[in-house]
């Protein structure tokens, strides 16, 4: 019961994000299950920047709002796309996070 409480929390949290003006990223990336080569799960990930302590958050979007999350990519810029997953962003976040963050910080989430 916990959990559904926490998931719903997490729903509505996400939804005000993207309904939001505030700076955003979306990322879309692909995890390969270990068994398989062949099979790829498409992730979504919500990036804010906590300007308080100059970092990053990372939200899991989870797979019920999926289809929300992609209809709502039309209203953001398409900044960079790979075979390894997409990256979207809103009101200038890269520019944001490049004044904003250490690079290091920056380096650190790129290579998790």
């Amino acid at each position: 019961m916990e959990n559904q409480k926490e998931n719903k929390m997490d729903s509505k949290l996400i939804k005000e994000i993207i309904n939001s003006q505030e700076p955003i990223a979306i990322m879309k990336y692909f995890e390969w299950p270990i068994f398989s080569n062949d099979y790829a799960n498409a992730r979504y990930t919500i990036l804010r920047i906590d300007k308080r302590y100059n970092d990053i958050h990372e939200i899991s979007i989870p797979f019920n709002l999926v289809p929300f999350v992609i209809s709502k990519t039309g209203c953001l810029t398409e900044v960079l796309r790979l075979n390894e997953g997409i990256v979207w962003e809103r009101m200038g976040f890269r520019e944001l996070v490049k004044s904003n963050i250490p690079k290091a910080k920056i380096h650190q989430l790129i290579n998790q």
